[in-house]
């Protein structure tokens, strides 16, 4: 795909974003002043709607912070980031992490980020994109409450389960068991069925494959492919340091190095690139 049909096919565009930390004081002839450590330098990079996008790199190379500016939690110091919204590119750079979910722009953490001690449905619900602005608890309060106000949004949680685990999955009879009590994989797959509780086009996956066994990054390979994009329709970007997983879901892929995008191009251009073999592949 040329450049310039990427860019027409763009659901988020990333221009010259920058971003820095103050991290140490040091003394300059006797006057102590602080040292801007910059982790972003002139990020720029398109993510093709409907398609797999994956951002690869080393530790520190400032992956996720990206992903938190994409996501709000970060404030950049430079640069813009648009977001396609009615046909057109609006800028969503520095609005609140909760508007930047209500535009369509839903994400899953490296760390899982669920509630450990709420229940599996619980944790479902307090997901539902309807509930933004929405005091968290006071949502598990009123499901708690009026069972019948919240019996639409159960058996949207339900439908969810059945759709990406199948009739009899084990998360139906999880239903009501504390999110502490899982595998630390099945937190991974419950994060997973809690994008789709909201209303997203762009899902933004912090090393979904990070810490599971085989058997779940098979299934998550199946839940990206075959729901996420082919039946759902969702443009994916994600952060994965699981080589062989990117080649096999991603469409699209940018090696991260030095602060900056290195290399882009195909997951098989990104494989035979030298730096990235060196640097990142260690081959």
């Amino acid at each position: 795909m040329k450049d310039d049909t990427i860019k027409n096919d763009a659901l988020l565009t990333i221009d010259s974003i920058r971003k820095s930390f103050f991290r140490k004081t040091i003394n300059i002839r006797g006057k102590d002043e602080q040292e801007r450590c910059w982790v972003l330098e002139n990020i720029n990079l398109l993510v093709p709607k409907g398609k797999v996008t994956a951002l690869i790199g080393g530790n520190g190379a400032g992956k996720t912070t990206l992903f938190n500016i994409i996501s709000g939690f970060y404030k950049a110091d430079d640069g813009t980031i648009s977001f396609r919204t009615n046909g057109s590119m609006e800028p969503i750079t520095g609005l609140q992490p909760h508007l930047i979910a209500r535009a369509g722009i839903g994400r899953m953490f490296q760390d899982n980020h669920i509630f450990q001690n709420m229940t599996v449905m619980e944790n479902m619900l307090i997901a539902d994109e309807s509930r933004f602005g929405e005091e968290p608890f006071e949502s598990i309060l009123r499901y708690k409450k009026n069972g019948l106000l919240e019996k639409k949004r159960v058996q949207k949680a339900e439908g969810i389960f059945d759709d990406l685990f199948g009739a009899g999955n084990p998360f139906l009879k999880l239903r009501n068991e504390k999110a502490k009590n899982l595998s630390f994989g099945q937190q991974r797959l419950l994060g997973l069925a809690r994008l789709l509780m909201g209303n997203y086009r762009l899902l933004l996956l912090d090393e979904p494959t990070s810490g599971v066994n085989r058997d779940i990054i098979e299934k998550i390979k199946e839940i990206v492919i075959k729901c996420f994009v082919e039946i759902k329709g969702f443009t994916i970007f994600l952060i994965e340091h699981n080589f062989e997983f990117v080649k096999e879901v991603s469409d699209f892929c940018h090696f991260m190095s030095n602060r900056s995008i290195a290399v882009s191009g195909t997951p098989d251009d990104i494989i035979g690139n030298p730096e990235v073999r060196k640097k990142y592949l260690g081959i």
